[in-house]
């Protein structure tokens, strides 16, 4: 019963952590699709030599987002809501501020910028086209990344995969009105992702505003010292965006210089990045989760629940890489031939897509350990993961592979910097299960035990309070009062509470020894559901009344998909 709590939590964060990571790559699909139907190669390849744009202002937001969103978890778990707002606040702050500095030089730039990122000839004016939109947008980029992760932590993943639909829906919507109906051509492409990622953004910012939201928005000013950390924190994952831009810029170029078969091989690497967001995204999805559920729980320092959504979320990532690797190798031909990819670019195209895909059965267990570093503290190595798996070691093997079998090469050169990684991903997880059981131990003395939501727990909370009590030689007084809070919440959540009676509902009361004081945390996986708010019969509210007196603190908060009480007695 010790896991459910943990699992529960995880499988929730996943599902919609997963929606909202697919929604982008949804819409970069639909971009993709669109353009190469519409506009054709040259479109597509544009579309591929302004995604390290992308990437870069995903490095921007994801870094700050993830970075803050783990020290924002930590300390909800550590039930301190104020300096989790104090930290929010100074990271949005300061993604607004670096969007801004991006927008700027980029707008005035723009020239040089395409023909830095490969565009030359007759891609020169599609690029610039397509790129002055995104660069005008660069602050909702950096700002949406850094409110999807943000939220999610403050216990509302559903809205951040709401948020992502919004996106998806005017992307497509505004594809087929710009480029199909007005005929914008490749600027109506850009608009139509832009204007979606702002109103995702809007969908976004009304989590602020319901009550069950700790999180207040506000701007404060940025202080230098966590600026370093959200940067350390958040770098293992934020920084894999930057470096496939680099990669990417370089593998275009490898690839052009191949001569007329140059744009089609440019072309068929956009078809081929542009499906890797599929795996990407159910895998950051799986990453996102994991940093917040265990983020929180570290703040609680629960080590056994940290371990076990490591150990669910390695096995959902390994059973998710075989299926979509599969799926990708058996559908390849269909697959380019949905992006207007034909002739005689479909072989090469295929053949390259399909030896990618077998790095996608590794790819998962790479991305969860980075997170999963991250999340506990270990920045450090979660950054040099990211650094080996997404740029050293493409770019070495790149180099010696690309210019003698071209796409080919570029196919096997993503599967063997995933295999190589895998190998030692899986050596360094040992050592970081010791490090979470050592460093997140509880320091104090320390009561938990968990029971099913029923009439019949009542008695045994009863006998076991009593019985630690006991143990513990805690005084009559507050030994009665101990067992009255729990015995009366639990009989509140089962009055009031219980809304679906056909699912299973656990509660777990967690008392902690803090030199003569006692502080008292119950948590359930009921709905949402605050005893002080609730009006029952007399006696419930005389009750209440009398553990807001006596206690020296009580609070209600929601956070993950559980209610938390705190008591201090």
């Amino acid at each position: 019963m010790e896991t459910k709590f943990a699992k529960s939590a995880y499988w929730n964060f996943l599902l919609w952590g997963v929606c909202t990571s697919l929604g982008v790559t949804v819409s970069t699909i639909v971009d993709a699709m669109m353009v190469g139907n519409i506009i054709g190669s040259s479109g597509l390849a544009v579309s591929n030599l302004a995604t390290p744009v992308y990437l870069a202002y995903a490095l921007f937001g994801l870094t700050l987002g993830v970075g803050g969103s783990v020290l924002i978890g930590k300390q909800l778990g550590a039930d301190d809501v104020d300096g989790a707002n104090e930290l929010f606040q100074e990271v949005l702050s300061a993604g607004v501020i670096l969007g801004a500095v991006c927008m700027v030089p980029a707008l005035l730039f723009r020239t040089g910028i395409c023909r830095f990122l490969g565009a030359d000839g007759d891609l020169l004016e599609l690029a610039q086209q397509y790129l002055t939109v995104v660069f005008a947008a660069a602050p909702v980029f950096v700002a949406y990344h850094i409110l999807s992760a943000c939220v999610r932590t403050d216990g509302a993943p559903s809205l951040a995969a709401a948020a992502s639909v919004v996106v998806i829906v005017v992307n497509l919507v505004l594809d087929l009105i710009f480029m199909g109906v007005l005929k914008w051509g490749i600027v109506g492409a850009s608009a139509s992702l832009c204007i979606g990622e702002g109103l995702g953004a809007a969908v976004l910012l009304t989590h602020f505003f319901q009550k069950n939201a700790l999180l207040k928005l506000r701007l404060r000013r940025p202080r230098w010292e966590n600026l370093k950390e959200f940067t350390g924190n958040g770098f293992g994952v934020g920084s894999a965006q930057i470096f496939q831009a680099i990669v990417m810029l370089a593998f275009n170029t490898m690839l052009l210089a191949h001569g007329e078969s140059g744009v089609t091989y440019v072309a068929i690497f956009g078809v081929i990045y542009t499906m890797s967001t599929v795996p990407q995204a159910v895998f950051d999805g799986a990453g996102s989760a994991m940093s917040t559920v265990v983020s929180i729980f570290a703040g609680e320092r629960d080590s056994s629940g940290m371990l076990t959504v490591l150990r669910l979320g390695m096995k959902i990532v390994c059973a998710a890489g075989v299926a979509i690797g599969l799926a990708f190798i058996f559908g390849a031909e269909g697959i380019m031939r949905f992006f207007g990819l034909a002739g005689t670019e479909i072989a090469p195209a295929v053949d390259a897509f399909r030896t990618y895909s077998i790095g996608i059965f590794f790819m998962g267990v790479n991305s969860l350990a980075t997170a999963f570093w991250q999340s506990i503290g270990r920045a450090k190595l979660a950054a040099w993961m990211s650094v080996v798996r997404n740029f050293i070691l493409l770019l070495v093997i790149g180099v010696l592979v690309i210019p003698r079998l071209w796409i080919a090469g570029l196919g096997l050169t993503y599967m063997c910097g995933e295999i190589a990684c895998l190998l030692a991903a899986v050596l360094l997880l040992g050592s970081s299960v010791d490090f979470v059981r050592k460093k997140y131990r509880p320091v104090r003395a320390v009561y938990e035990k968990y029971y099913t939501i029923q009439t019949e727990s009542v008695t045994q909370i009863a006998e076991d309070l009593e019985q630690l009590c006991d143990e513990w030689e805690i005084g009559m007084k507050q030994a009665f009062f101990i067992n009255l809070m729990a015995e009366e919440l639990l009989i509140n959540i089962i009055k009031f509470g219980l809304k679906d009676t056909r699912k299973e509902h656990y509660i777990a009361i967690r008392i902690m020894d803090n030199e003569g004081e006692y502080i008292m945390r119950i948590r359930d996986n009921v709905r949402s559901y605050n005893p002080f708010d609730n009006s029952g019969d007399e006696i419930d509210n005389a009750v209440i009344q009398m553990i807001q007196t006596k206690t020296k603190y009580y609070d209600y908060q929601r956070k993950l998909i559980f209610n938390y009480l705190y008591l201090i007695l």
